[in-house]
């Protein structure tokens, strides 16, 4: 390292000595300014050496002697300090038994001051009492009140708050009763309650502003909000706030009016008629929410009181009464019934749940908020297991009078404002039964809970479900039914009206399915059966920990549960708001993607449903399952029937026409030519039918039908006539005229919507290929027999595809005028 630090400094000095000297060695001044330089920075380092040598000399002797002086105070602190220490000592050891006779009294002292000022307080609340008794002004005494509330949140002792509390409600009970009298002859003088129709006249001024004067003081002196108690209805399906103190004194006089009216056993109070008081309930709510709007609720918020919300506190306080009457009256049902008091009872339980729900329906209209007091007497367990029974136990009688009747399949409109002269082919049982859906399902909308939802979905999924097995039941009956005279004239059949009715069920379902409702019971049943398994397995878990652990504490179990429930009520709130969002979002997305030109707009019994032209039998039915698929398989083993009926008439006439001489037929002008007479009997019976029937059947059915008629037409006649017969030119011609002026034209349109440009595709082939030039015939004829790919490919291009080469090969022998000495012997007798 050192060698190093050397080699620098020789490298240094080189470097400084060449640039002083330079290149010149014979530069004798230079050589003498350099010594000379480094003479001076020699002397001056060494004296300043010198002088550091004598600076520091003196410095350190001063230091020594500070330190030997400051060494010499630190001992005699040391010193100082344990004497103090040991006279203190001394005197604590002296003064100990009085320090602590003093902390004995200043003790008693403390106690002494709280007890005092304990008495003070109990002093001052009763100095607060007596200064109410002998007070004779309202107005002071709601002051003094004021003052005793605040004492009465300020002590947390617990008798001193018991006490406090006491003189509270005393004087709270008093000022109430004192304050509430006044407030009758106020109400008196407005005439409340108000009548509905009479003529009030002008309130004078000093009416009102003793009225606001004695709500004020009604509101100042209601007991603060941890002292009021949760009132419960009866039948434990509310639980509310107490009202505000001046709705409840405005709310007496009309519970009395209720009471008098509607309970016991006058006129107006009979059980059969729940409208009468829940009637009267809306009016009254209509009649006085305006004037607590008005007058009390300014009032509440000048005192600056957040949580007073009047209007809905009073009318909460009379929907109650309406709510706890509603309780009493399905409860007396039951007993009823038995007494035999009542007819009916389902009939009148339904009559009440309808008025139930149109009261709520209502009241939401009046008020402009929603309230579930009325809903819940409904969604008791016993009541809402009753309101689910009498709707089924409806139900199924009304659709097994419906179908009884032969009503059932005469066709309804369209609406009001269908087209005249549009097709009608919705029958009155379909309609009937769609309207009964709907009307459920309005009834059952409103529930606030989406698993009262999901339960009357199951209901209606049951009544689909029995609609579809009555339709089946009767179909193999009206598939029996057919006779030769049926759909020769105008007129619905029973066969077409359980076509058109599962074919309007079917629709309607998809429709719905696709819609904001269903979609949120579908999302919420979806995710809800998730959110249950995901229980079912922390349970499990909570289990097998719980066996593991031998010893726990009870309260710590308890806290447990609770904490549980806690979490259950919000996974299904999450629940229920996560369904919410992505039916929304389902719904949006429909609509943006969403093409009208998908849709048949042929009006039908609901003109808000379109019909699709999907008819595959596999949309998705979302909420509704397996029930549009089911009603697609009964819409079409129904059709079946219609077809085979038709088409056994059919080839029973056929007979004669496929016997004709098509190998002997003369050779007659194509102008001259018309439809075989063998034909005309079997087509033009199949064509009347086809007809009627399609004026009777939808639109989309109607096509298909027509499409699946002409298929089996034109494989009936290929087999039996084409296949089975020779034909000469004028057999040709024949054929050739049946198929293209007289049997595509029947089957070419159903109405505005055109069939396939071929709906008999095998005759079409079968009349190209007896047409073919007589060596085109003969070419494809014997490249057909050798199984020449390129042969079976050109015929393919010709359009002929549905004919496969065998069958084309037959075809082309069977020409006369391709026949041979190879045709068999028993085929040449026939010439």
């Amino acid at each position: 390292m050192k060698s190093n630090l050397k080699d620098e400094l020789k490298k240094e000095i080189i470097q400084e000595l060449n640039q002083k000297l330079g290149g010149d060695i014979n530069n004798l001044q230079a050589a003498y300014e350099l010594e000379t330089d480094i003479i001076g920075r020699r002397d001056r380092l060494e004296s300043s050496l010198n002088a550091a040598n004598d600076e520091g000399s003196t410095k350190l002797s001063s230091a020594i002697t500070k330190a030997e002086l400051n060494s010499k105070q630190i001992n005699n602190l040391k010193i100082k300090s344990e004497e103090f220490k040991k006279r203190a000592e001394d005197f604590l050891s002296k003064t100990q038994p009085l320090m602590s006779e003093l902390d004995k009294r200043f003790t008693a002292i403390g106690k002494l001051e709280k007890v005092l000022d304990y008495l003070k307080s109990y002093a001052k609340i009763q100095d607060l009492s007596q200064q109410m008794k002998n007070c004779k002004d309202d107005e002071q005494l709601v002051l003094m009140y004021s003052e005793m509330k605040k004492l009465c949140l300020q002590y947390k002792n617990s008798h001193q708050a018991t006490y406090a509390k006491e003189y509270t409600h005393y004087w709270h009970n008093i000022l109430k009763d004192n304050l509430t009298k006044h407030y009758d002859d106020i109400l008196k003088q407005l005439k409340w309650p108000f009548t509905t129709g009479a003529e009030n006249s002008p309130v004078p001024k000093e009416v009102m502003n003793k009225f606001n004067n004695l709500t004020k003081n009604l509101f100042l002196i209601q007991e603060p909000e941890d002292l009021l108690a949760k009132v419960t209805v009866a039948g434990d399906f509310s639980a509310v706030q107490d009202p505000c103190l001046p709705i409840r004194v405005l709310l007496r006089p009309l519970k009395k009016r209720f009471a008098f009216h509607f309970t016991g056993s006058r006129q107006t109070a009979r059980i059969d008629r729940p409208e009468w008081f829940l009637t009267q309930t809306l009016t009254w709510i209509k009649d006085h929410q305006g004037f607590i709007k008005n007058n009390v609720q300014p009032i509440a918020d000048k005192l600056e009181l957040k949580s007073v919300r009047a209007v809905d506190e009073f009318n909460e306080g009379l929907v109650a009464l309406a709510a706890e009457r509603l309780h009493t009256v399905l409860a007396l049902y039951h007993t009823q019934a038995s007494k035999g008091d009542i007819v009916d009872v389902d009939a009148a339980f339904a009559h009440a749940v309808d008025e139930t729900l149109g009261f709520h329906k209502e009241l939401s209209d009046i008020t402009g908020f929603e309230s579930n007091s009325v809903l819940s007497v409904l969604t008791k367990a016993e009541t809402f297991v009753r309101w689910l029974a009498v709707e089924k136990k409806y139900a199924l009688t009304k659709m097994d009078e419906m179908l009884d009747t032969e009503q059932w399949i005469e066709p309804v409109a369209a609406g009001v404002g269908a087209a005249v002269g549009s097709l009608v082919w919705v029958p009155r049982g379909s309609d009937w039964f769609i309207s009964l859906l709907k009307t459920i399902e309005d009834r059952y909308a409103t529930l606030p809970q989406p698993g009262h939802r999901i339960q009357f979905l199951e209901l209606q999924l049951e009544l689909i479900e029995e609609w579809r097995v009555r339709l089946t039941q009767i179909t193999s009956a009206a598939a029996d039914s057919l006779a030769p005279d049926c759909f020769l004239v105008a007129g619905p059949h029973p066969l077409t009206a359980i076509i058109n009715a599962a074919q309007h069920c079917r629709t309607v379902l998809l429709q719905w399915a696709h819609s904001l409702h269903y979609l949120q019971l579908y999302y919420y049943r979806r995710q809800f059966h998730q959110f249950t398994q995901q229980q079912h397995i922390n349970d499990d878990d909570e289990s097998e920990s719980t066996t593991s652990s031998d010893d726990d504490d009870d309260s710590d179990d308890e806290t447990r549960e609770s904490d549980n429930e806690n979490d259950g009520v919000i996974c299904l709130e999450e629940v229920e708001e996560r369904a919410k969002n992505m039916a929304l979002k389902e719904v949006t997305k429909r609509h943006s993607i969403i093409d009208g030109s998908e849709y048949d707009t042929t009006p039908i019994a609901n003109p808000a449903v379109a019909e699709p032209l999907d008819d595959a039998g596999e949309e998705d039915a979302g909420v509704f399952g397996d029930a549009p698929a089911l009603l697609y398989h009964l819409r079409q083993a129904a059709l079946t029937s219609l077809i085979q009926f038709m088409l056994i008439e059919f080839r029973e006439d056929l007979q004669n026409y496929k016997k004709q001489k098509w190998h002997a037929m003369l050779t007659v002008e194509e102008r001259a030519l018309c439809m075989s007479s063998a034909l005309c009997r079997p087509l033009s019976t199949l064509c009347t039918r086809l007809v009627t029937v399609s004026e009777t059947l939808a639109p989309t059915i109607a096509h298909f039908l027509k499409t699946e008629l002409a298929l089996h037409v034109d494989n009936c006649i290929f087999r039996d006539v084409v296949l089975n017969n020779w034909f000469n030119t004028g057999g040709t011609l024949q054929l050739t005229h049946d198929v293209m002026r007289n049997i595509i034209p029947a089957f070419s349109c159903v109405g505005n919507k055109p069939v396939d440009n071929n709906p008999v595709p095998k005759l079409a082939e079968s009349c190209m290929l007896l047409n073919l030039d007589y060596d085109d015939a003969r070419r494809i004829r014997t490249g057909l027999a050798k199984n020449e790919s390129d042969v079976v490919g050109m015929i393919m291009t010709m359009g002929i595809v549905t004919v496969t080469p065998q069958e084309a090969l037959q075809i082309l022998n069977q020409r006369t005028d391709l026949a041979d000495a190879s045709t068999p012997t028993s085929v040449m007798e026939l010439f």
